[in-house]
């Protein structure tokens, strides 16, 4: 696989594991042990419009997460994606499935016990390509990477300034080392930022880094700025800066 399609799947489905937000203490619908969340995600392109906006419904089992479905909308407010996690297997590596509804390019995976089935394509046009890893200590995958820097928050906000991770891409048929750089907030002493970006300097000359900005109090998403999961109309890579709201 080239260099440059593989930025193209990198920079997608890397921006994939952020596009989930939670909170400590949110507010809550609560019925006996399960609890859900729904929130919004605004997503604006170089030129400060519009591109396409994301609605979160996050359900908890005793505080855990469960599953989160994630609707994309148009700017006129046309469904255009769908990606739905269950985290009941493994919090870091979900079961989870991709589409964009638009050019019919799919990706996802299936857990189950020490193996994982990946499977994705390109386009409609292009045939499913399906395959089965074992499950690696370290690994992470789609939304599981946002689990993973919420509940190890604390440490990479104080422990050493770079840290790594493996992250699947169902894609690319492997995992890649990932590096966590810790990033300074003047002025935001609440505030904990990150870059993420290919631990190779090879990749990083083709998959440009991701910065996310959490709350520390709450371990929710603030902010994410970096490649869309989504690429635009010419199925090229788009930069997004994303800003999420919540009802309180």
């Amino acid at each position: 696989m080239t260099l440059p399609k593989m930025h193209k799947y990198l920079n997608a489905a890397t921006c994939g594991m952020l596009l989930l937000a939670d909170a400590a203490l949110p507010a809550w619908a609560m019925v006996s042990g399960r609890q859900e969340e729904v929130f919004q995600g605004i997503a604006r392109n170089e030129r400060g419009e519009i591109a396409y906006t994301e609605e979160h419904r996050m359900i908890y089992e005793d505080g855990r997460p469960h599953r989160n479905e994630t609707r994309y909308r148009d700017a006129s407010g046309q469904e255009i994606a769908v990606l739905t996690s269950n985290f009941t297997g493994n919090p870091y590596m979900p079961s989870y499935s991709f589409e964009d509804r638009r050019s019919g390019r799919q990706d996802g995976t299936f857990v189950d016990g020490n193996w994982i089935k990946i499977y994705g394509r390109a386009d409609q046009d292009a045939p499913v390509q399906q395959d089965m890893l074992r499950l690696e200590d370290g690994m992470v995958t789609g939304q599981g990477l946002h689990m993973y820097l919420r509940d190890h928050l604390d440490e990479l906000a104080t422990g050493a300034p770079v840290q790594q991770v493996r992250f699947l891409v169902p894609l690319e048929g492997r995992d890649f080392v990932f590096r966590i750089r810790r990033l300074d907030t003047p002025g935001e002493p609440n505030v904990a930022a990150f870059s993420i970006e290919a631990d190779s300097w090879l990749l990083r000359l083709f998959a440009p880094r991701l910065d996310v900005r959490y709350d520390r109090d709450t371990r929710r998403l603030l902010s994410y700025r970096g490649a869309s999961n989504l690429l635009d109309a010419n199925r090229s890579v788009q930069n997004v800066t994303i800003t999420y709201r919540y009802a309180d």
